[in-house]
């Protein structure tokens, strides 16, 4: 018997959520792009905000990859 595919639980809650999360690491990016554009001369400040900024692009990384998982996943199921 062949089993059906589904998302678990915490699969269909994050699919629910992961635009947002994308949208909101996105204007965090943005935000810190801004903010290093501001700060002028204050080399400290700007080390600051490339840190945040490279750790906020490897998040949005994992969740753009997350996200093409859960739509090949959601493609799969509703072609069942």
């Amino acid at each position: 018997r062949e089993r059906k595919l589904k998302f678990s639980f915490k699969e269909q809650r994050e699919f629910e959520t992961i635009e947002g999360d994308i949208a909101a690491l996105e204007q965090q990016i943005a935000d810190c792009e801004a903010a290093q554009s501001a700060c002028g001369s204050d080399y400290v400040k700007l080390q600051e905000l490339t840190e945040r900024q490279s750790a906020l692009e490897a998040a949005l990384e994992e969740k753009m990859d997350r996200w093409v998982y859960l739509t090949d996943l959601k493609e799969r199921i509703d072609a069942q």
